[in-house]
């Protein structure tokens, strides 16, 4: 090293001293940055090096172990794990899905949850690895103790580069070409066969030991360099240190490098991080959100996510200028919350704290307002406003309404112990306030108030030159020409809360309590509410404001979030997603205004100040993966108590049917914000709606051939590219199998066979029998038949006659006697009637009413079921069923159709319970319900038998309705529908 260049060095460290000695404290934004630490579950706080596996997960090297990060937890791997270190300085995940992890005592490999350790092909100093990479072609290399080696096969192969290599650093181009710094020889690269010189380093540069090298982003020829005496970059073969103006601004050692999504140059140094952009130089350090600790590591991830590892505080994430905030380290006081922003006669952003007192805000600095002597005026500020004359006018919760212009401070008469939520002004100047008494008017000096108003008003908005919006705890009141609208009707909102209300591109947006955002088209009267499920951190909404972008800034309960409205589906839609470690404030109601491309929304733990002239970058969607799938235990056996994770493609007996399956998108961004649609293809047919939840259970599947499916939707809705699935497949039991039901098919069938044959064989010798038998019966039943004709019948009718004959021949004689012989014949005919009871039931003309029949019914059921092990119930019967009147042929029918039902369920049904119940399902309609518990029968096979014909034959001659419905093994049910009108 030459003694010039020596000199140079020394004058260079002199300077960066100096800068430290000069450097006074300067105030400073507070950006946003994603913090994460050991009480995250970090590893350890000391992390060198990232990296992002091809499930766009987050890997770390720290000094105490790797450690990879999913968005919701983190895993760590030391030497317990099998690390041959616990300082990791390099870290790779390969394109194979491997994990290869540089620590100060050699090389490791995790795959498949097993570490694998890779020794040198030669003997080294020092085993400590600083650097690897895998080139497009797949080849890992790595530099360990300042010499090259790439993976071959499971050796750690030595590469020469050039004699007396030593070479410091790796890096790749935008094509995947690797590149090799080699300290005083220049930048090698690989060209797939050899390591050829392509970059030369002369005069002082050649002895400048390069830490790290990284190709820029747009301009692919131009290369970075960091040094221990600074930054260069190459282009051919000029090198060019960093411009002084820039380099003067960044003090300290310079350890890291990257570029972010806006090609921005980030620097990492002893002392915070640097950000090089076309504004200037932004320094990052524990005064404006990032820390003091050095920054050994800067990454820019898959999905456009800038990483910050740190010596001592863990790991940050860069989310952007897209907002500042202004709390206690920018002079605002913790104690003071601010309820109300506006605009003061200097354009200067006014703050209302209800702490006590107005803030200014003049663009550089916030400072108190003096105001009134006593400090009791300005306790409890609830809203600020400026008029057209560039008024402010203040209300408060103690002391009432406020003028405050460049004159100084005036009270509003009549104003005190009014408690003010809202103001704004009319087109003619107008003054309108919502308060906790109601709504109120400042005109002409005088302060009035709007009669038929409900007490509790809370936002104000003027919708026309006469007329207004009021926003209470019980929906919206119309005002027009200073009076209130009774008949005006908005159900929508009825028991509703409104918080706030503005007018945007012709519809009003109404801001409620507790149920979100509503988008009302005064014009065609559309209504769309926005909640939680559309994006919104809350469904309580307390401010609005347009942007000059005509974008909606919304400031919920939880947070802030920013919309725009699609002309083409006339809807809103969330257009960025902030983040996850974005602050929880709980905005204040009506503390909102735009200003010069910022929009300021107070808090109650910070004011928020949005940069609407930021690009936001296009939120990439999350990455699904499926974490687990466990094999559980059977719910309906304790003796199972095994969980076994299983691997795609498994196959499970019919036992093995409840699986627990977890699934995880990975956005680092928001992993919270994430919702999941799965389906199970063979069991479902479409992908369920948005669910948060990422752990599925199927407790008993039934056999059969499966692939679980589930996909990721980041907040703003963007679905994952991937889908994640697992395969399997649960086999039926043996005896479901085709081959099984089969043989038993076949079995029976052979067996039913030769039952067939010796039946039949009994059935040919039983009809033998029997056909002698008849012909023994015919003769005895004729016999018979003529004696029970004369001994009964025939005599009876006989003596009929003759009785009948000796009435004719002392027809003019007493009339006692014919009374007697009268007596006879009834006798005699109630014989008969007694001999055969259902035919004279029928013919009996007290028999023709529904009462009758039904207890004739009834009669036959208990005298059928008698000693029988059947329980037989007969419901509805009611003595006003008299005054229905039935012909002789349908109560006839009736009791035949039931009579063959309960035959039928006592002799093949085998029933335990027989039901008959009466329903009248309107007042022209009787239904009868004939209900048992028996074996049922299929009536597809058994249409012809069991008197189903005879039944459904009976029905049709009375014009009843008839349906009848059983299944094997399930019962019989029947039902008998006729009308009542036509009735005799």
């Amino acid at each position: 090293m030459t003694k010039t260049f020596l000199f140079r060095v020394v004058a260079l460290v002199c300077v960066v001293y100096l800068g430290f000695i000069g450097a006074r404290p300067a105030y400073a934004q507070k950006y946003t940055f994603a913090h994460y630490d050991i009480e995250d579950g970090l590893i350890q706080s000391q992390v060198n090096r990232f990296s992002m596996d091809a499930d766009h997960r987050l890997w770390m090297g720290t000094f105490g172990g790797a450690c990879r990060f999913d968005g919701k937890e983190f895993i760590g791997y030391s030497r317990q794990n099998g690390l041959p270190n616990n300082f990791v300085g390099a870290v790779l995940n390969d394109r194979e899905g491997r994990n290869w992890f540089g620590t100060l005592g050699g090389l490791a490999m995790l795959q498949n949850g097993k570490i694998t350790l890779y020794n040198p092909d030669i003997t080294l100093k020092r085993n400590v690895v600083t650097n690897i990479v895998q080139d497009a072609a797949g080849t890992v290399w790595v530099v360990i103790g300042e010499t090259l080696f790439k993976i071959n096969g499971q050796k750690l192969q030595h590469v020469v580069i050039a004699d007396n290599a030593i070479v410091t650093n790796l890096t790749l181009n935008s094509a995947g070409r690797v590149y090799a710094a080699v300290f005083k020889q220049g930048i090698y690269c690989f060209n797939g066969r050899s390591w050829n010189v392509c970059i030369r380093l002369s005069g002082n540069y050649q002895e400048l030991p390069i830490r790290r090298m990284m190709f820029d982003r747009v301009d692919k020829q131009k290369l970075y360099l960091l040094t221990w005496f600074g930054m260069f970059t190459v282009k051919g073969d000029v090198v060019t240190s960093l411009p002084e103006e820039q380099a003067a601004l960044i003090k300290g050692q310079l350890l890291s490098f990257a570029q972010d999504a806006d090609n921005n140059l980030w620097i990492g140094t002893d002392n915070g991080a640097y950000c090089i952009c076309s504004d200037g130089v932004t320094h990052y350090s524990s005064q404006n959100g990032l820390t003091d600790n050095s920054i050994a590591d800067i990454y820019l991830d898959a999905d456009n996510n800038l990483w910050l590892g740190s010596l001592g505080n863990g790991v940050f994430r860069f989310e952007g200028n897209k907002f500042l905030t202004f709390d206690g380290s920018q002079g605002l006081h913790d104690a003071k919350i601010v309820m109300g922003i506006t605009l003061d006669w200097n354009n200067d952003v006014l703050l209302g704290a209800e702490g006590g007192g107005l803030i200014r805000y003049d663009g550089k600095k916030l400072f108190d307002v003096k105001t009134p002597v006593s400090p009791k005026y300005f306790k409890g500020i609830q809203c600020l406003y400026t008029d057209k004359n560039k008024t402010v006018w203040i209300g408060t919760a103690l002391t009432g309404l406020w003028q405050y212009n460049s004159n100084g401070f005036k009270q509003i008469k009549g104003s005190p112990f009014i408690s003010f939520n809202g103001i704004t002004s009319d087109s003619k100047g107008t003054l309108w306030m919502a308060s906790s008494q109601g709504c109120f008017y400042y005109e002409n000096g005088l302060l009035k108030q709007l009669e038929g108003v409900p007490t509790f008003t809370t936002s104000i908005v003027i919708t026309g030159h006469d007329s207004l919006f009021v926003g209470t705890q019980n929906g919206i009141v119309l005002v027009v020409n200073k009076k209130v609208m009774n008949t005006y009707n908005q159900k929508f909102l009825k028991n509703t809360t409104i918080l706030c209300m503005i007018n945007y591109k012709g519809m009003m947006l109404v801001g409620t309590d507790d149920r979100g955002l509503f988008s009302w088209d005064l014009n065609t009267g559309a209504l769309k509410n926005y909640t939680i499920n559309d994006g919104l951190k809350s469904n309580s909404i307390y401010s609005l404001v347009a942007d000059d972008r005509e974008k909606l800034w919304i400031g919920t309960g939880r947070g802030v979030n920013r919309m725009s409205y699609k002309t083409s589906g006339k809807k809103f839609e969330i257009i960025d997603n902030i983040g996850t470690k974005e602050q929880v404030m709980e905005s204040n109601q009506n503390a909102i205004v735009y200003k010069d491309h910022k929009v300021w929304v107070g808090t109650t733990k910070a004011v928020m100040v949005y940069n609407t002239k930021v690009r936001m970058q296009p939120s990439p969607p999350p990455h699904i993966i499926i974490e687990t799938v466990k094999l559980m235990p059977q719910i309906n056996n304790n003796a199972d108590t095994n969980i076994t994770y299983l691997n795609n493609g498994v196959q499970l007996n019919h036992t093995q049917n409840h699986l627990s399956i977890s699934f995880l998108g990975v956005y680092l961004k928001n992993p919270d914000g994430v919702s999941y649609r799965y389906k199970l293809v063979g069991l479902d047919s479409t992908f369920c709606a948005p669910v948060k939840n990422n752990v599925v259970d199927y407790p008993s599947l039934p056999p059969g051939k499966y692939t679980f499916q589930v996909k990721a939707i980041s907040p703003d809705g963007k679905v994952s590219v991937n889908t994640a699935s697992f395969g399997f497949c649960i086999s039926s039991p043996f005896y479901k199998t085709f081959i099984f039901q089969a043989s038993v098919i076949l079995f029976f069938m052979l067996i039913g066979f030769g039952v067939q044959r010796f039946l039949h064989a009994l059935k040919i010798q039983r009809q033998n029998a029997i056909e002698v038998m008849k012909q023994d019966e015919k003769i005895k039943i004729r016999q018979q038949t003529a004696e029970d004709f004369h001994d009964d019948l025939g005599n009876k009718l006989t003596r009929i006659s003759i009785l009948s004959e000796i009435l004719n021949a002392k027809i003019d004689k007493d009339k006692a006697d014919q009374r007697g012989l009268v007596e006879q014949i009834k006798q005699n005919a109630a014989a008969l009637y007694n001999g055969t009871k259902d035919i004279l039931w029928a013919l009996d003309p007290k028999s023709d009413n529904l009462y009758e029949t039904l207890v004739h019914i009834k009669e036959i059921g208990i005298e059928l079921f008698q000693d029988m092990p059947v329980n037989f119930k007969f419901e509805g019967i009611d003595q006003n069923l008299r005054q229905i009147k039935l012909p002789m042929e349908y109560s006839r029918n009736i009791t035949m159709i039931f009579k063959e039902l309960l035959n039928n369920s006592l002799k093949h049904a085998e029933a335990a319970e027989v039901i008959i119940q009466l329903v009248y399902t309107d007042k022209n309609e009787i239904s009868l319900y004939f209900t048992d518990n028996g074996k049922g029968f299929d009536e597809q096979k058994h249409g012809r038998g069991h008197g189903i014909n005879n039944i459904k034959a009976r029905a049709k001659r009375i014009n009843a309705g008839l349906v009848i419905f059983s299944e094997e093994g399930k019962g019989t049910n029947v039902e008998l529908k006729f009308k009542k009108n036509g009735l005799v």
